[in-house]
């Protein structure tokens, strides 16, 4: 038997036909984790007789695509995963069974597509699908365990965002067109993606507010739930309703999308927001930066204003902190400032206490007047004690 206490509980720990199963014991005791395991090699040994080889990478990625991905999944993540299936996964390893993938293999495509130039988060992504597939299979009884990944250590990413004087600019430039002038000051102070601003509503905006209400999303002219399924309320500043208003009143739609295409339908032609924003770009004489970008400015100009990173998490919608905590390093001015405030201190601190020391030491050696008149003097000799006595005083002694 081989129960034992890990991370603090106790698990059965053994290995089966070449493979490692660890499961946690219901039963949180030696005896429970003992029995635990009687049970589970008796059911897996079962399993494994009755269900015959595993299938291949193949024929079970069809399987998963078909009753899991496209059943569950946003189309976005449905076109991802399909196509670094087909793209990198199955070429390399499409003819193993799934049984047959072990760490060594993963560690070699790994390799092997560092090697093509891909990036470490790329790769990563790659891994990540093949560990959701390979759980499935797990779960429909058609793998006993998934191999350990060792994903690559990923950098942390970097981004462009227009400070506030170049976003006052192109804004500036925006003007004279009242849809990108619109779009373009939501997207830079609400914070919206691309796909967020083409699925708007005029039923999301609410003027009196003001705020939007961020529900949905457009991927490839398909309209689908926001990135995580999250939806938000965020308030609109002055200006970005003054947009909208003036949008609305020029020409715009008065219901249905806020920012259609010719037609009045969805704009499924997000290429068409690319070129207007390049074009204003070059108009206000700043550099080429993504819509996306404006986003990141939006989350920067927060930082650089003090406002708290969990306040940023609940406009920007993050699932995670840590992806908010990239926009920390904006605020390096501030944290210079707070620096040289501390040094300020330490240095009032420090003359303070040389100070305080000077005028101690001045007290010692000076002669100040006692209360019942000036210190006498002390005799130049001692007393029959051998001490020093004060002139025209007594030894003490009776």
């Amino acid at each position: 038997m081989a129960a034992k206490q890990w991370r603090g509980k106790w698990v059965a720990d053994f290995t089966l036909d070449g493979k490692r199963i660890r499961r946690v014991s219901p039963v949180q005791t030696k005896r429970g984790a003992e029995a635990y395991e009687a049970e589970l090699r008796v059911g897996l040994s079962t399993s494994t007789a009755s269900s015959g080889p595993s299938p291949r990478l193949s024929d079970f990625a069809v399987r998963w695509l078909t009753e899991r991905v496209l059943v569950r999944n946003k189309p976005s993540s449905r076109v991802r995963k399909e196509s670094i299936l087909r793209v990198h996964l199955l070429p390399v390893l499409g003819s193993k069974r799934l049984d047959a993938i072990t760490t060594h293999d993963l560690d070699a495509y790994t390799a092997e597509k560092q090697g093509s130039g891909l990036a470490p988060s790329t790769i990563n992504g790659h891994l990540a699908v093949l560990s959701t597939l390979m759980k499935c299979a797990v779960e429909w009884g058609l793998l006993d365990a998934v191999p350990k990944m060792h994903k690559l250590t990923v950098p942390p990413p970097e981004f462009d965002w227009l400070r506030p004087a170049e976003a006052e600019r192109l804004l500036t430039a925006a003007r004279p067109e009242p849809k990108w002038s619109a779009m373009f000051t939501v997207a830079l102070r609400a914070g919206l993606r691309r796909g967020e601003l083409l699925a708007l509503k005029w039923r999301d905006v609410d003027f009196d507010a003001p705020a939007v209400d961020v529900r949905r999303s457009v991927y490839r002219g398909r309209v689908g739930s926001t990135k995580g399924n999250r939806h938000r309320r965020v308030p609109l500043t002055a200006d970005a309703v003054a947009a909208l208003r003036r949008w609305r009143a020029q020409g715009g739609p008065r219901q249905g999308w806020v920012f259609p295409d010719a037609e009045g339908a969805v704009e499924r032609c997000p290429q068409r927001v690319n070129e207007a924003l390049a074009r204003l770009l070059d108009a206000a004489g700043l550099r080429a930066v993504r819509v996306h970008d404006l986003r990141h400015s939006f989350a920067s100009h927060l930082v650089l204003r003090s406002v708290s990173l969990r306040v940023i998490q609940r406009l920007l919608g993050h699932a995670s902190i840590t992806t908010t905590e990239r926009y920390a390093h904006v605020a390096d001015a501030s944290l210079v400032a707070a620096i040289a405030a501390l040094e300020c201190e330490s240095a009032r601190d420090v003359r303070v206490s040389s100070t305080t020391k000077t005028r101690r030491r001045f007290r010692r050696h000076r002669l100040t007047p006692t209360r019942w008149g000036p210190r006498p003097a002390r005799s130049a000799t001692p007393d029959h004690t051998g001490r020093r006595r004060r002139s025209g005083g007594q030894c003490g002694c009776s």
